[in-house]
């Protein structure tokens, strides 16, 4: 009896040490970000780059209010054999935490829409080929087809935003915060083998 409730306290001070630790990176500094993110410890050893975009703060705040699920995800990355995943969806985790694998040509800028999800955190990395994605701001953006609870999506118009190629050697985050454009052609007509690793924002 006692054994349990020790055990059980020491649950209650590690979900309240968590919290804590999520609510104080609100207020970490621009510098105490940058030194968390730069150590790169939470890539678990995977030897890939994120891409310049990741809004490091938003990433330190989510990574911290569910840091299993992201240290899941970046073991997966690190360990699987990713060339051979079969297309289509694998949970690692039930709803929590799943990988969808998609094959397919690049499309025309034109034919791009921009995208956001609210319940889900996108890595998403090039296995093989190559794209480019756009990247702005939820307030830059015109929803043309509302948010779907089941698919967890919105589309929106803009042609503005930053761009970025995406390839095997780099991969993106992004938060209910960014919109993306995901999946434009870069200038050839090569297949693209893409990874989303789906987080679920508890």
């Amino acid at each position: 009896m006692q054994s349990k409730l020790i055990h059980l306290i020491m649950i209650i001070l590690m979900t309240s040490a968590c919290s804590n630790n999520s609510t104080n990176l609100e207020k970490w500094t621009d510098e105490e970000v940058e030194s968390w993110y730069n150590k790169k410890e939470w890539l678990g050893g995977w030897n890939v780059a994120p891409d310049n975009s990741v809004n490091k703060r938003n990433f330190a705040i989510y990574y911290h209010k569910s840091p299993r699920h992201w240290d899941q995800a970046f073991q997966f990355l690190k360990t699987a054999d990713l060339k051979s995943l079969p297309l289509g969806t694998q949970e690692l985790e039930g709803k929590h935490l799943f990988v969808s694998v998609s094959e397919y040509q690049g499309k025309n800028r034109t034919d791009a829409l921009y995208e956001s999800h609210r319940k889900y955190i996108d890595i998403q990395y090039v296995i093989e080929g190559k794209e480019i994605i756009g990247r702005t701001s939820l307030d830059k953006v015109k929803v043309i087809e509302p948010y779907s609870d089941e698919k967890d999506i919105v589309f929106y118009e803009y042609d503005g935003g930053d761009y970025m190629e995406a390839t095997p050697k780099n991969f993106f985050i992004f938060t209910p915060e960014d919109a993306h454009r995901p999946s434009i052609s870069a200038g050839d007509s090569s297949m693209v083998k893409k990874l989303v690793v789906k987080i679920l924002i508890d």
